[in-house]
């Protein structure tokens, strides 16, 4: 599909970009991991893959973890696509859920009438901090999806904080963040060499759940709001 040459080159830069570096070890440690349970929150729409991909991706993470078991691994309860952050996670979320209903009544209309779609896990990419399943949708349902929640949330007033971070185009999912340098750098680099192009299977996106959340899609932080369910394709 079209939008498939633009995601392998996002992928591949942001390989090129960490690689030197994660490849000598020089990691960016998350310190909030470290310190305990994340008390901030913020408000998601995500997607879940089912058991067969969760267990390719948890096979996948048990190479890494193998070659650096210090690593964080993101559980498989965790395991997720952030279809969009609708506020970012914060210190300061009361006033944001107070709101929840706003938010909610707003994906419902983002999402009214859109398809179930897939979206192709093949291998992964990398930053200075975290390891990442690269997916890559078949069609522009969820670029369409994520261009409605922006639009009905900026006319609702919803949008404060919304892209505070970075425009999100990927359909990734997180599998190990770095808490500490890797004790063998050029191991842990063979490892993620090995990974880049590895298939991994297909998500069907037919559900959506939005979700209160901390920062790591925690199972102990998350709170169900609503959830979706995507129309079958026509036959």
């Amino acid at each position: 599909m079209s939008d498939l040459p633009d995601l392998h080159t996002h992928y591949d830069a942001m390989w090129e970009r960490a690689w030197p570096a994660v490849s000598s070890g020089d990691v960016d440690c998350d310190t909030h991991l470290a310190g305990g349970l994340d008390p901030r929150r913020g408000l998601t729409l995500v997607a879940r893959p089912g058991p067969a991909l969760a267990a390719r991706l948890g096979a996948l993470q048990d190479r890494l973890t193998d070659a650096d078991p210090r690593q964080y691994r993101q559980p498989r309860t965790d395991l997720h696509v952030t279809i969009l952050s609708l506020f970012t996670v914060t210190a300061d979320y009361a006033p944001h859920l107070a709101r929840r209903a706003d938010y909610a009544a707003a994906v419902r209309a983002a999402v009214a009438d859109l398809p179930a779609f897939d979206v192709d896990f093949d291998g992964i990419t990398i930053s200075r901090g975290a390891v990442l399943a690269r997916g890559f949708p078949r069609d522009g349902t969820l670029e369409l999806l994520r261009a409605r929640l922006r639009d009905v949330l900026r006319a609702s007033g919803l949008d404060g904080s919304l892209d505070q971070r970075y425009r999100l185009v990927t359909a990734h999912s997180t599998l190990l963040r770095f808490v500490a340098p890797p004790r063998d750098p050029a191991r842990l680099a063979a490892v993620l060499a090995g990974l880049r192009a590895m298939p991994l299977g297909t998500m069907r996106v037919d559900t959506l759940a939005l979700v209160v959340n901390d920062w790591y899609m925690s199972n102990a932080a998350v709170e169900a709001v609503a959830t979706w369910t995507l129309r079958d394709h026509a036959p």
